[in-house]
């Protein structure tokens, strides 16, 4: 992992997705272990920095709010790590949706020829 400052991501809770990665970051196949060690001792500060929650307190959170923006690319582990959750939440709601959708049609679909 990359020289962070002391404070940075700084947290006294794990972060858990379980509506997302209900068996943990390490077991949803999306994340190294590495990346899941940084999901779960960082998550927290992380999220509440993305949505705005917590205040930038270190140059790296500054840097972190800054990547969430858009504005600047992830470079550090722990960007890189968040951009891969956001990009992981992507892919399974798309698939949640679209699946959802087609079992929900041909479910209708099946029971209206067989009358």
């Amino acid at each position: 992992m990359d020289n962070i400052q002391a404070k940075s991501f700084e947290s006294p809770k794990k972060f858990f997705d379980d509506v997302n990665f209900p068996r943990g970051f390490q077991r949803s196949g999306d994340f190294t272990r590495s990346q899941a060690n940084i999901l779960e001792t960082m998550g927290v500060a992380m999220k509440d920095l993305h949505e705005g929650r917590r205040a930038p307190a270190t140059d790296e959170e500054v840097r972190f709010v800054e990547v969430c923006q858009d504005l600047v690319p992830p470079l550090s582990e722990p960007e890189r790590t968040w951009a891969s959750y956001l990009k992981a939440l992507a892919r399974k709601q798309i698939y949640f949706t679209a699946s959802s959708a087609a079992v929900s049609d041909g479910g209708s679909d099946a029971s209206d020829t067989d009358d």
